[in-house]
């Protein structure tokens, strides 16, 4: 992992970290080279920084045998804009609020149990919001890249109905294996 302005043994912690938090300051060290209260210094130093914001499980949510993640795009009344922020922000199913570049927009991250949910919660937000202009709701199918998340590459799986037929032109048909 490289970030400007380190050198190259934060760089190495960092890495090792990123693949598992949980090790200890003595088998980071060992797989660096140095030892556990160097490591510890070094990491300290990048906290206080605020390179290293924090420890996480990762969670890929579209493995659950139930529930949807979600993605929810809404375009606002410039009036209103803090006004729909916080509705999202009181729901328990969205888990991270954006706002983005255009006309008052708002890109939210959610999970909901079940499509029904996800449904009734989407029309509830256009309906009793007369600030939202435009909603638009996409649901994850697969999650294939996410380097803060820990998965760094999980490559294109042919569905098996495509794979005994070679159809090149099918999604995936010209993925390489590398």
């Amino acid at each position: 992992m490289n970030i400007e302005g380190l050198d190259e043994l934060d760089s190495r912690i960092l890495e090792v970290i990123r693949d598992d938090a949980r090790l200890t300051y003595k088998e980071i060290g060992e797989q660096v080279g140095v030892s556990r209260v160097s490591v510890k210094t070094r990491m300290d130093a990048m906290r206080e920084k605020g390179i290293i914001q924090g420890y996480k499980t990762v969670i890929d949510t579209t493995r659950a045998p139930e529930g949807t993640l979600f993605f929810l795009d809404i375009e606002c009344d410039p009036y209103q804009f803090e006004n729909v922020a916080e509705y999202l922000a009181g729901s328990k199913m969205i888990r991270k609020i954006y706002s983005v570049s255009g006309e008052c927009r708002i890109h939210a991250v959610g999970f909901a149990p079940n499509a029904r949910k996800l449904e009734n919660f989407a029309n509830a937000i256009y309906r009793s919001r007369n600030a939202v202009r435009r909603l638009s709701c996409h649901t994850v199918l697969a999650t294939m890249m996410d380097i803060d998340g820990g998965v760094e590459y999980v490559r294109y799986q042919k569905p098996e109905h495509l794979e005994e037929r070679g159809d090149e032109n099918s999604p995936g048909g010209s993925v390489s294996e590398k």
